[in-house]
């Protein structure tokens, strides 16, 4: 009988992870529990995953991985003279470099088990199509791809290096530009590789707690001071789902030691923490979403708009207002753009919900034109700063080309299989982006609810309290008369 495709794939995922497992237990000085197995959980949209065979106790050790197998520019066998142009160019270039050369080793590779297990396509959005893209609307994330950006970078710096030394980087096309555009594609997998996968390894060793190797922009290069990025296996074998993350990579002298943070019953599925990432980041940098994400969800909007709406974008000659710009910008209170977080289910008001940082701009926008100095601002948001927020996000809903009902049923007729992808689209992006563009929506609606009713309650306050006063003047005055 002829197998399907999909028992076939499961097949060779099965194949993969025991040879890599035999090869993870095989490299000394590695240790790995008896007490957890990688599966293939496909059926769950998960790829494979690390499960308990058996109970697992808080802080007990689930595996660990020597300095020397963790896949770094100073574990790897290339020449260190190819790497030495990029000294200053922070970890993320000669770590594509390194995972590339490496890479094209192939079996002669220690890690090749390790690339066989690892992806060489990707759902982040730096492999997305124009009309894929478009689907997201006018959330904010598109801003923070910077393909074109990352390429040219790649063409000014390690394309030239892996073209010099063809012995290192055998790549097949008899013109230099058809080697180059192959080893562009090589650097948009070792960089998603190290997006989704890569740990920062401290170069202090008294920190013992490594970090994802995740940076606000696409293959962003890295400071000076920042620790050194490294891929480690075994550890990125583990998925991550929010608040389920029961497992967390610690250094040690001469180690990486991943240790559960909390007791794992059987059968129950091992999770890495990425930290609370909103949904349009997790698809960002690692190319899918989950619902449990939705309560790190965030809408942004850029410095400029809030300016635009203000009034103060072209107000060159407000002496008062760019006194207090310059002096917000000294306190590191002004940005490029702003986040405003999905409201807490126990937020009751409006100055629950807004960041401080964009309260002090608010505050600034609004003050009178004498007020030269921005004022840490109080508990209270007044009616003006509301309503420019409310504004502000009125205005960044409008952007959208579809309202949240829209989308809504949408996504009903898309959970039923009733509604059609549109064209260019892989169905499984335009859903990951209809939810993405749905929770900046309903946030946006949320927001703007919060600005109606502190308006609507403010104004009401202001109206008693003018009614109380003048009810006093009205009985002083009775009662002089009376006199």
């Amino acid at each position: 009988m002829v197998e399907d495709r999909n028992s076939i794939a499961r097949s060779g995922v099965d194949q993969a992870s025991a040879q890599f497992i035999e090869w993870f237990s095989a490299v000394d000085g590695t240790r790995l529990s008896t007490k957890i197995q990688l599966k293939d959980l496909s059926a769950e949209g998960a790829g494979r995953g690390a499960v308990a065979k058996e109970d697992i106790a808080e802080d007990e050790e689930l595996f660990a991985v020597p300095h020397p197998l963790v896949l770094m520019t100073s574990t790897s066998s290339i020449p260190p003279s190819v790497l030495e142009p990029l000294a200053e160019s922070g970890s993320w270039p000669p770590l594509i470099v390194t995972i590339i050369y490496e890479y094209l080793c192939k079996e002669s590779s220690p890690w090749y088990p390790y690339f066989r297990v690892l992806p060489t396509t990707f759902d982040t959005l730096m492999f997305w199509n124009e009309a894929e893209l478009a689907e997201l609307q006018a959330g904010a994330v598109t801003d923070k791809i910077g393909r074109a950006e990352a390429e040219q970078a790649w063409k000014d710096t390690i394309i030239p290096i892996m073209l010099e030394h063809p012995d290192l980087f055998p790549i097949p096309g008899a013109a230099a530009s058809d080697r180059a555009a192959e080893l562009i594609k090589l650097a948009h997998m070792a960089g998603s590789l190290i997006m989704a996968y890569a740990f920062d390894i401290d170069r202090d060793e008294d920190d013992d707690r490594p970090r994802d190797g995740v940076s606000e922009d696409e293959y962003e290069e890295d400071d000076e001071d920042e620790p050194l990025k490294g891929m480690v296996p075994f550890a990125d074998m583990l998925n991550a789902d929010a608040d389920r993350n029961n497992a967390r990579l610690f250094q040690e002298e001469n180690y990486l030691i991943m240790k559960a943070t909390k007791s794992i019953a059987a059968g129950e599925q091992i999770f890495n923490d990425y930290g609370p990432l909103p949904r349009s980041d997790l698809l960002r940098m690692y190319g899918y979403v989950t619902d449990k994400y939705a309560k790190h969800d965030v809408v942004e909007f850029s410095h400029d708009l809030i300016l635009e709406v203000a009034g103060k974008k072209h107000d060159k000659n407000n002496k008062a207002w760019l006194k207090r710009e310059e002096q917000l910008d000294e306190l590191g209170l002004l940005d490029d753009g702003y986040s405003i977080p999905r409201p807490d289910s126990t937020a009751t008001k409006l100055e629950d919900v807004i960041p401080g940082q964009v309260h002090m701009l608010l505050r600034a926008l609004c003050a009178h034109e004498q007020d030269e100095t921005p004022k840490k601002p109080k508990e209270a948001v007044s009616i003006g700063e509301a309503a420019l927020l409310q504004s502000v996000l009125t205005k960044r809903l409008s952007e959208y080309s579809t309202t949240y009902s829209q989308d809504r049923a949408t996504w009903e007729s898309v959970k039923s299989g009733h509604h059609p992808t549109p064209q260019g689209c892989i169905a499984r992006r335009f859903a990951m982006a209809l939810q993405v563009r749905m929770g900046e929506k309903e946030i946006l609606q949320q927001l703007i609810s919060f600005c109606q009713q502190h308006i609507e309650r403010m104004s009401a306050e202001i109206a008693t309290a003018k009614r109380k006063r003048s009810d006093e003047t009205t009985q002083q005055a009775r009662a002089k008369k009376r006199r």
